[in-house]
């Protein structure tokens, strides 16, 4: 049975709108996107979204433009869109259709948020979760096997952190919601858009959850706040570490994850906290927690119930720590997507 599927479209490097025009049709002709379907549920048949996939063949979005977030420095502004469809193939046979696009369009893998000429990421996948099996024509491009670091993992572990994916997702799937925390992507835009970046850290241990807010606040000026104080009635300017005054227009992270979103996310009230600033600064809610864990060649990320457990309903992001510098310099950067201006450049999606 077709589900719906969700890529993402990137480029920077050489002429940027033909590139991305270019991967488009390639991915429309490449066998994956289904014809005449005339309503597919997001849901593909459990716990019903409500959400809708119409038509047939490949929803495109408005061109953004958006500026480079992280990486070297000199680099031209990113132009992004989203694209939505509905599919027979496994996410792991669509992310080899998009390896592929990108290796005809030139694409060279080389500094992590560095410049590239097409970037093509799989965002959604039906409802699933988790690691993708590598379907029937396996993986390629070095994305390496199921359990592996490289393995492909759906929804995107990122994707939360990057308005460049979630505002031009919005334009043909603003109903479609991710299966792990159950929110709508217009939710998640509307509450990108609340407050400041912010994000709780769970997972690893409370040494390196420490030392990497330490590091934060060292090397990219990003408050600490102590969520967990904050929320059981500590004024937020209280919980602020270190000896800058607060400031609710800056960026901020937390070494734990406050309490009501550890024992009953349920109890909160989401929408108050997405109308605006007030109940995130009353209850130190971050915008994601960021689910982080320490790894090694023989110790790579756990079971997916241990990624996002199913009784959390607050939007995650997800990263491993191999390299601590690494770690710390891809959460700057997170908390600098998360507000990122994404300025359509299109009027609609017929731009390939």
């Amino acid at each position: 049975m077709p589900t719906h599927c969700l890529i993402s479209f990137g480029s920077n490097l050489g002429d940027r709108d033909t590139v991305v025009a270019r991967a488009a049709r390639l991915v429309d002709q490449s066998g994956v996107v289904a014809r005449s379907i005339e309503s597919l549920s997001a849901s593909s048949g459990a716990q019903s979204t409500e959400a809708t996939l119409s038509g047939s063949g490949l929803r495109t979005s408005r061109l953004f433009e958006t500026p480079p977030i992280g990486g070297p420095g000199g680099q031209s502004p990113f132009l992004n869109a989203v694209a939505a469809f509905a599919t027979e193939a496994s996410a792991a046979e669509v992310l080899d259709v998009l390896q592929h696009a990108e290796q005809q369009l030139g694409r060279e893998r080389n500094d992590r948020w560095g410049a590239r000429s097409i970037d093509l990421d799989v965002v959604l996948h039906g409802r699933l979760c988790g690691e993708a099996p590598a379907g029937r024509r396996g993986l390629i491009g070095g994305r390496g096997p199921i359990g592996s670091a490289g393995a492909l993992v759906v929804p995107h572990p990122r994707y939360t952190a990057r308005k460049f994916v979630v505002v031009p997702a919005c334009d043909v799937a603003a109903d479609f919601c991710d299966p792990r925390f159950g929110w709508s992507l217009a939710d998640l835009a509307a509450h990108l858009d609340a407050a400041p970046p912010s994000m709780a850290l769970a997972g690893g241990d409370d040494a390196l959850r420490r030392t990497i807010c330490e590091r934060l606040a060292a090397e990219h000026a990003i408050q600490i706040v102590d969520a967990d104080a904050v929320a059981s009635g500590t004024p937020i300017q209280d919980a602020c570490w270190g000896e800058s005054k607060w400031d609710s227009s800056r960026p901020w992270v937390s070494p734990s994850v406050p309490r009501p979103l550890r024992e009953n996310v349920s109890d909160v009230d989401v929408q108050s906290v997405m109308r605006g600033c007030e109940s995130v600064r009353t209850l130190g809610l971050p915008r994601l927690i960021a689910r982080i864990e320490r790894t090694t060649e023989a110790t790579r990320w756990p079971a997916p119930h241990r990624m996002w457990p199913s009784s959390w309903r607050w939007p995650e992001y997800r990263l491993e720590v191999d390299d601590l510098d690494w770690a710390v310099g891809e959460i700057a950067s997170a908390l600098d997507s998360m507000c990122c201006e994404a300025r359509p450049v299109t009027d609609d999606g017929d731009w390939w």
